[in-house]
């Protein structure tokens, strides 16, 4: 079947999309994107919403396709939703080019792609500290994220993703000072953030912060707290007598939370509650505390 014919198919409303026409969509050079671009405007906005949802669920379980031109050319479709579902596509891209067109994408017109653009760039404010990506590509990318953040017109979503992402600016005095005044803030969803900026920081002067919030009565804070120790990695470990008791947690996402950072933080303490939750009877705590173990033991390697 010709290249438009099967861009007619996937255009059908009678149809849902078909995994062999799907993949007629891996791998297209400029001139198929050109074909494909011409194609993909006729469609309706739910119609390519959906397509690039499934692209999204086909490429994690075959990485032998590459959706990612696809992706990048619909970060510029006329519909908000379809921009974020593009953003969210290009998560195997950490191309500092992808970086900066997600950087412009921070001014886009709605809030909804805004978000998932900011939300994006916490793995290039990662690469930037790891030593990844050049220097200069984090000065960009800690002046956008601080601007966003400071910013009182941009809707709460877009701030605390903001500042989540700052979290890995650890030797930013603004950005740890930013984190601050979202600890402070009086929504909770920037507390929220805040927490697991503090965690990404990996600051000890975040860790007391922290340990309160593994005994908040708020759920929310509690389940924030057990991400922030796992971000922590080994240094969370002091932090081991207060996260331990989240695992038996009523709350399961509190509970699977705490289980992943024990597989992050590590140590022998860990390692035997890990066991003993690798016996339980739950399902969903099994199978976390199973995962952790993997992860623990490809640490030893």
């Amino acid at each position: 079947m010709r290249f438009e014919e099967q861009l007619a198919r996937l255009g059908d409303l009678e149809h849902p999309p078909a995994h062999a026409e799907l993949r007629a969509l891996s791998d297209l050079g400029p001139e198929t994107l050109k074909v494909f671009w011409a194609a993909w405007r006729q469609f309706p906005a739910e119609r390519r919403l959906d397509i690039l949802r499934e692209l999204d669920d086909l490429a994690e379980d075959n990485l032998d396709l590459d959706f990612r031109p696809v992706f990048r050319t619909c970060l510029s479709d006329a519909d908000p939703e379809v921009r974020a579902a593009a953003i969210s596509g290009l998560w195997e891209d950490e191309s500092e080019p992808t970086m900066d067109r997600l950087i412009t994408m921070l001014d886009d017109e709605a809030g909804v792609a805004r978000a998932a653009a900011t939300l994006a760039l916490a793995r290039f404010a990662y690469r930037c500290q790891v030593g990844e990506l050049p220097p200069a590509a984090g000065t960009r990318l800690h002046a956008a994220l601080l601007r966003i953040a400071t910013d009182p017109e941009q809707p709460l979503e877009v701030r605390r993703r903001a500042v989540e992402a700052l979290g890995y600016f650890a030797g930013s005095k603004e950005a740890q000072a930013e984190i601050g005044r979202a600890y402070a803030h009086s929504e909770l969803a920037m507390r929220e953030s805040a927490l697991l900026a503090m965690g990404r920081s990996m600051r000890p002067t975040w860790y007391p912060y922290i340990e309160r919030e593994l005994k908040s009565p708020s759920p929310a804070l509690r389940y924030e707290a057990a991400r922030a120790v796992g971000e922590l990695g080994e240094e969370g470990r002091q932090l081991l007598p207060t996260l331990l008791p989240l695992v038996d947690d009523d709350d399961s996402e509190i509970a699977l939370a705490a289980i992943w950072a024990l597989g992050q933080v590590g140590g022998p303490s860990a390692r035997r509650v890990l066991e003993r939750l690798a016996r339980s009877k739950d399902d969903s705590r099994r199978q976390a505390a199973d995962e952790a173990l993997d992860e623990l033991a490809l640490d030893e390697l």
